[in-house]
């Protein structure tokens, strides 16, 4: 936040300098100190919109200025001078832009792969980390917090009868299942292997618990088939909410030992702790 707030400073610095320097200057080459602003504008905003509009704005801005300073009247040669001038900096503009706006797609794109398994295309563990000290429970928040963890019954059983690709696919349409059922600010996390995580920020236990059984259900109802070969597909469950005060591994751990119960029990089921 005060990195920002730094940038909007700097900002509106270089660009009351530009305008001054200018309306003094009979030079138009003095114009290319707005590029200053201007790039910093796109590097906070780095899109095509931001440079259409920065670009445009600032050609107005230079007419303006120009137009209003002490050198009156405004020589039509200088008029042309000036419009070279605009041009010049809009195409550096526009080169600058392009650049900026492709690097920082492929940052975005190369953060998404980093926190997004590449298989199921939910988050991944890595992302888990990185938000779970972030969630309200960590916060000394009053709202509600449960947490769900579930693995396929009997996944290596799949992928022996029928196949890795077999079981690829399940993965894959399990994740899609379960997205479908759960809100969007639900966090859900493939753990590795077959086991995944839910955690559901203001949610109490009780909710949770018809959540994870309305998942389960749909799990048992959905037909999984791989090369025209109907897969039965059950999952088992771990349910807790979280306690305050409770250590977050403590958190997570008393999910895991519900899970462990439900496959120890029967499986396809689910088990609170």
């Amino acid at each position: 936040m005060m990195n920002r707030k730094m940038m909007y400073g700097f900002i509106l610095a270089s660009l009351v300098m530009a305008i001054v320097v200018n309306y003094y200057s009979p030079l138009e080459s003095f114009w290319t100190l707005f590029l200053i602003p201007a790039i910093a504008i796109l590097v906070l905003f780095p899109q095509w919109k931001t440079t259409i509009a920065v670009g445009l704005s600032g050609f107005i801005l230079m007419a303006i200025t120009e137009f209003t300073s002490q050198y009156q009247p405004f020589p039509r040669q200088d008029a042309v001078h000036l419009t070279i001038a605009g041009a010049v900096e809009w195409f550096v503009y526009a080169v600058i832009s392009f650049f900026l706006i492709q690097t920082a797609r492929l940052i975005a794109k190369l953060e998404r792969l980093a926190i997004t398994d590449p298989l199921t295309k939910i988050h991944n563990r890595r992302y888990l980390d990185l938000q779970i000290n972030a969630a309200p429970l960590c916060h000394g928040s009053e709202q509600s917090t449960t947490l769900i963890l579930f693995d396929i019954d009997h996944f290596k059983a799949i992928n022996d009868t029928y196949g890795h690709d077999a079981g690829d696919t399940v993965l894959k349409k399990l994740a899609v299942v379960v997205r479908g059922i759960i809100r969007n600010s639900d966090i859900f996390v493939r753990i590795g292997g077959e086991e995944f995580m839910i955690i559901l920020p203001n949610c109490p236990l009780d909710q949770g618990i018809k959540l994870a059984e309305r998942i389960r259900e749909t799990i048992e109802r959905t037909a999984f088939i791989y090369n025209e070969k109907p897969i039965l597909v059950t999952i088992s469950m771990g349910i807790t909410e979280y306690t305050g005060g409770q250590d977050i591994s403590r958190f997570i751990e008393k999910a895991d030992e519900a899970l462990y119960q439900a496959k120890e029990t029967g499986r396809n089921k689910v088990v609170i702790l």
